[in-house]
């Protein structure tokens, strides 16, 4: 399954893992996906949103 926002489209990044010694490694930084029950075009649906656009208010819930 995608690693991406439904609403604001944010996705996985790539960055590097220093360690202690200072050596680097390729890592990923994948953002906080969330499941949840949102109305979409006035139908309730389920969705992948990151949980700075549930908090900023950008997913309206199902009830």
């Amino acid at each position: 399954m995608a690693a991406n926002c439904f609403v604001c489209g944010k996705t996985k990044v790539v960055g590097n893992q220093i360690s202690h010694s200072h050596r680097v490694s390729k890592r990923v930084f994948k953002p906080n996906l969330q499941s949840v029950h949102a109305l979409v075009e006035g139908q309730p649906r389920r969705i992948r949103v990151c949980t700075r656009c549930i908090r900023s208010g950008k997913v309206q819930k199902a009830i």
